[in-house]
């Protein structure tokens, strides 16, 4: 009798210290997903294979995990399939409860180079993140910009360049930071396999209260592209700043980079205003024709804005007609007391050559066209 009591209290035991896949004969397979810049891939599916045919399916959570039960004994392919990533996939044996962890890789290798806008070089330790945009309800595309979200991020080097091997292909919401800069956020950037190299993305140093600073971009081609402010100065003249005169005297305001190479950026900063009428153009010193606009919209050019609270006006060159000149007209700025108000033009005009550029102080004002012989 007592040594039946002991037989069931053994057997008892047994059973009680076994899982119910372990009772059945099945087992369980968890693990999580990253990818190769060690960030956790939280959509995409997981399969367990049996020669070419799904035996097991999951999806993966929000923490990048996926989770199996009541796996039967045998050889397995474990394969993730997540969009704009290749598919992974590794041989498993289960005759246990276990756990596998998967590195997944895209097929991109991303190439690109952040510019410092006061100095025109590169930017080092600037963080680039990367987030794969989700669209919400119509056409809009729902921009994260907290690190915590994103799938990839990189920091640049010593010269601003960074890479990244393996990146995923798709649309990016693409987050730039830096300290003492301007966070730059860009929506919609279209990732393809392959070799992909970023365009050249210029993050703003922030600017103090009461200033202004101005950045022009443009593409590879024409490859000099002037920036000219004019405005008021003391005594009711006015001052010109450009290529030739980058520290107007008396005007308060720096032309910081000059650009003559393609891309820019070229900065222009107001570090203090004067009450009156500004205007900014952007003149075409590699084609000073009269068709020097249409290589300023081809590039396109791009103007924008900053201040003390970050990008306040931006415009990209518009429409060209032919015959209607070398300058891009792009905005005016009026300034009372310590209130300022930017008022596009977006128009172009010709001048016979960068010393010219209109000094007018009357809002608005197009200048009458002057022609050299060389331009008939």
């Amino acid at each position: 009798m007592k040594r039946a009591i002991y037989f069931l209290l053994a057997v008892t035991i047994l059973f009680a210290g076994c899982s119910k896949d372990e009772e059945s004969g099945t087992y369980s397979l968890t693990g999580q997903v990253k990818n190769v810049s060690d960030r956790l891939v939280k959509q995409g599916t997981v399969n367990l294979m049996s020669d070419a045919t799904v035996a097991y399916t999951t999806t993966l959570t929000a923490e990048g995990k996926y989770s199996f039960s009541g796996v039967n004994k045998g050889s397995y392919t474990l394969q993730v399939v997540v969009p704009g990533y290749e598919t992974y996939q590794e041989a498993l044996a289960i005759s246990a409860d276990a756990s596998k962890n998967a590195v997944i890789s895209g097929g991109t290798t991303m190439t690109g180079t952040i510019i410092n806008s006061q100095t025109g070089e590169g930017l080092a330790n600037a963080t680039i993140a990367f987030t794969t945009a989700g669209v919400k309800s119509g056409s809009a595309v729902a921009t994260d910009t907290t690190f915590a979200n994103a799938d990839f991020v990189i920091v640049t080097d010593e010269f601003g360049n960074y890479e990244i091997t393996g990146m995923a292909y798709g649309v990016f919401v693409v987050v730039i930071r830096a300290s003492g800069f301007t966070t730059r956020v860009i929506t919609e950037v279209t990732v393809t396999s392959g070799e992909f190299n970023m365009p050249q993305v210029t993050l703003v140093e922030s600017v103090g209260e009461g200033s202004l600073r101005i950045i022009l971009t443009w593409g590879q081609t024409p490859y000099d592209l002037d920036s000219h402010l004019t405005g008021p100065i003391a005594g009711g003249d006015r001052f010109h700043m450009y290529y030739v005169n980058k520290e107007p005297s008396g005007s308060d305001v720096n032309l910081d980079v000059d650009d003559t190479y393609s891309y820019g950026p070229e900065t222009t900063t107001i570090e203090a205003f004067h009450d009156g009428l500004y205007r900014f153009s952007i003149f075409n010193y590699s084609d000073q024709s009269i068709e020097g606009g249409l290589g300023i919209m081809n590039s396109p050019a791009k103007v924008e804005v900053y201040d003390a609270t970050g990008l306040v006006f931006s415009l990209t060159a518009p429409s060209f007609t032919s015959g209607s000149g070398n300058t891009w007209r792009v905005f005016e700025l009026a300034v009372s007391g310590n209130t300022y108000n930017i008022v596009p033009i977006n128009d172009y005009t010709y001048y016979s050559g960068s010393g010219s550029v209109e000094k007018s102080s009357i809002p608005g004002e197009k200048p009458a066209m002057s022609f050299r012989p060389s331009d008939f």
